[in-house]
C-alpha cells in the first residue's frame, strides 16, 4: 500500500510540474506552416524544441522545387529535404504515440 501511495504522489508531483511549465511565461515557437527549401535550414528548424510543448510542431510542410534554366523545364528539389521531412514526420508520430502511451498508463 505505501508503494502505491508513493507512486500516486510522484505522479501528482509530475502533473503539477507540467502545469507550472505550461503556464510559464515561455512562448510557444510551434508553427502552422513551414517552408522547406534548403536541407540545412529545415534541419535546424526540425531540431529546435518548443519551450512550452517540448516537441516543436512545424504544421503543414511545403517542400519547394527550384526551377533551373531559361525555359523553366528543369526542376529539382533541394537535396536531402524530402528525407528530412520524412524523418520529422517519424519523430512527430513517435511523439504522438508516446503521449498516447503515457495517457493509457495513467488510466491503469
Amino acid at each position: 500500500m505505501p508503494g502505491n501511495l508513493r507512486k500516486r504522489l510522484e505522479r501528482l508531483e509530475q502533473q503539477l510540474a507540467e502545469i507550472k511549465r505550461r503556464e510559464s511565461p515561455a512562448k510557444c515557437n510551434c508553427r502552422d506552416f513551414t517552408i522547406a527549401a534548403a536541407a540545412e535550414f529545415f534541419k535546424a528548424e526540425m531540431n529546435q524544441t518548443c519551450p512550452v510543448h517540448g516537441f516543436r510542431r512545424l504544421g503543414k510542410i511545403q517542400v519547394y522545387e527550384v526551377t533551373i534554366g531559361p525555359k523553366e523545364d528543369v526542376t529539382e528539389q533541394s537535396q536531402g529535404v524530402p528525407e528530412l521531412v520524412q524523418e520529422y514526420e517519424r519523430r512527430l508520430a513517435n511523439h504522438r504515440q508516446r503521449i498516447l502511451d503515457e495517457d493509457d498508463s495513467e488510466d491503469l
